[in-house]
């Protein structure tokens, strides 16, 4: 049975021994000693060099549930705006209690 050959690390150990090869020389060397690779693959290995990747950000836009809490909050106080005006209009809470009285039928 064969054992697996890591290729990205034997294009990392081709550039370790040849820093300034570029990448069609590198492919020359490693089908010299009869390891097939893609260039593509030789590129990634060039561009990444066992560097770890850096985190991303994440994602943009706003927070879910952020935007949903400031709205409610300030929903519930317009409500009660207007709810006062509405009192204030009436001229007290009974007669504001009687005329909403009317929609409980």
């Amino acid at each position: 049975m064969k054992k697996k050959v890591n290729k990205s690390e034997l294009i990392r150990g081709m550039i370790a021994k040849n820093p300034t090869a570029k990448a069609p020389e590198v492919l020359a060397l490693m089908k010299k000693d009869g390891i097939a690779v893609s260039l593509p693959l030789i590129y990634q290995a060039m561009k990444t060099n066992g560097k770890p990747k850096t985190p991303s950000k994440g994602k943009r836009g706003r927070k879910p549930g952020a935007a949903k809490v400031a709205a409610s909050s300030s929903s519930t106080n317009d409500l009660f705006t207007t709810m006062q005006a509405f009192v204030n209009e009436a001229g007290n809470l009974d007669k504001a209690i009687e005329i909403l009285s009317v929609f409980k039928k």
